[in-house]
């Protein structure tokens, strides 16, 4: 009788086979992506005490390009768990037809906080009409709720801190910044825009920049214009090949530091030494993890301090500025602006018996580059436009700038003159960058914006 009863060994085996097998089979069938939720939302698998502190992340998030994790298409069971998830927040004022994903083109954007990238999707938005861009659902002040998302009947515009891995606390204890790869979700990323781009709903989470919690997930519908933008749109080799043109917004150090010095000192109170500690705190992982993707990005639109104008100090206010619009030439459904003659090298100051300028007038100039390894052709303009009659003079000389008709340019520019750089070369090649991208939607789309 005993040899016919199973020893308790036995009994454990059993058990442990069947319990394997259960879970492997749920794993696969989810894609492992309750198991990538809870760790999303408990912080780093395991940390290492020591004098220098080793934080092992699990494997969900940014690999290094050559990683068989960015080569390899996500499982399906993945995608599946991570478009389904129960999003509560849907918003009932944007009622959108089902879009067809061949009319439809995703645009990203990259750059560091506080570098202009609120103004800009203001003046992208713009051009394509359809009504102004607002917070969906309306937005927290209007009985919604603390969004990230803008929309309007033709565009959507995404901010990518709503796929930060871990929430404010998490952080705190990871001992990492927002800017490093390891605390950003690029797997969650990859699954939800490849989703947009096929046409399908998604429910995408929410960073909450008050007070720095991971939110419940909003409802975004797929929309014709779909533009992503923060700090990693390119970063990640899936992500980047989605996207079907992409600008970097590179602000120069000294630029950098006078705008955090006028935006920290006045609105926040900061002292000098404290904003120059946060940047020097900031810059390791910004070199290694944002800037990268200016070899990436199809334009990139770099701000430097003016050189007809320059400033009187390292800390005073940098009332003037050189800007250079960096065209890559090898880009799909995209043809470089131009000054005076393609391919030319030119420098001009069209201030003079033609045009009265105030100080410090407006420079533009024209060359060909070989930007990061690529050809590009490059417009600089430094100094200021003070009105519509400079603007258009100016507009005269320039080809390929995407507008509808002449003026075009100058009218958006104009529309939001006293926002940022409304009068200097940041709005301007801005509003050039915004044209180009309506122009790159119709070529691309065979539709009119």
């Amino acid at each position: 009788r005993q040899a016919q009863s199973p020893s308790w060994v036995q009994l454990v085996c059993v058990f442990a086979t069947v319990f394997c097998t259960v879970f492997s089979f749920g794993y696969v069938y989810t894609g492992g992506y309750a198991i990538q939720q809870y760790v999303a939302t408990s912080g780093p698998v395991q940390t290492v005490q020591g004098p220098a502190p080793v934080i092992s992340f699990p494997q969900v998030g940014w690999q290094p390009a050559t990683s068989e994790l960015q080569q390899r298409p996500m499982a399906q069971g993945a995608q599946r768990a991570s478009l389904h998830l129960q999003a509560t927040r849907k918003d009932p004022t944007i009622s959108r037809p089902k879009i067809d994903p061949k009319k439809t083109v995703l645009i990203g954007v990259a750059a560091d906080s506080g570098c202009g990238k609120s103004t800009f999707m203001r003046r992208l938005t713009g051009i394509f009409g359809d009504g102004k861009s607002v917070p969906l659902g309306g937005g927290f002040s209007s009985g919604g709720w603390e969004t990230n998302t803008l929309v309007s009947a033709k565009t959507t515009v995404m901010c990518l801190d709503d796929y930060h891995l871990n929430d404010r606390n998490g952080r705190k204890k990871t001992g990492l910044t927002a800017l490093d790869a390891r605390e950003n979700n690029f797997d969650l990323m990859y699954e939800q825009l490849s989703a947009l781009k096929r046409g399908e709903t998604i429910a995408k989470p929410i960073y909450n920049h008050v007070n720095g919690t991971l939110d419940t997930p909003e409802e975004i519908a797929p929309s014709p214009i779909m533009i992503v933008e923060g700090l990693h749109p390119m970063l990640d080799d899936r992500v980047a090949k989605l996207l079907d043109f992409s600008i970097y917004l590179d602000i120069s150090d000294r630029v950098k530091f006078a705008w955090k010095i006028q935006r920290d000192m006045a609105e926040r109170g900061w002292a000098l030494e404290d904003i120059k500690k946060d940047i020097e705190k900031r810059k390791p992982d910004f070199d290694k993890f944002v800037a990268p993707q200016k070899a990436k990005a199809d334009m990139v639109i770099e701000v430097l301090p003016s050189e007809i104008a320059p400033p009187k100090d390292e800390t005073s206010p940098m009332e003037y500025l050189r800007v250079r619009l960096i065209q890559k030439t090898t880009t799909k459904h995209f043809d470089p602006v131009y000054l005076i003659e393609k391919g030319s090298t030119i420098t001009w100051k069209p201030c003079g018996d033609s045009l009265q300028c105030e100080y410090p007038g407006v420079q533009l100039a024209y060359y060909p580059e070989e930007y990061m390894g690529h050809p590009a052709e490059v417009l600089e303009m430094d100094g200021v436009i003070h009105n519509l009659k400079e603007g258009l003079y100016v507009e005269k000389f320039l080809h390929n700038t995407g507008s509808k008709e002449f003026g075009e340019l100058t009218q958006e520019l104009l529309k939001l003159q006293n926002s940022p750089g409304g009068d200097n070369g940041t709005g301007f090649m801005q509003t050039l960058a915004a044209l180009k991208i309506r122009e790159i939607f119709e070529r691309a789309t065979g539709q009119k914006a």
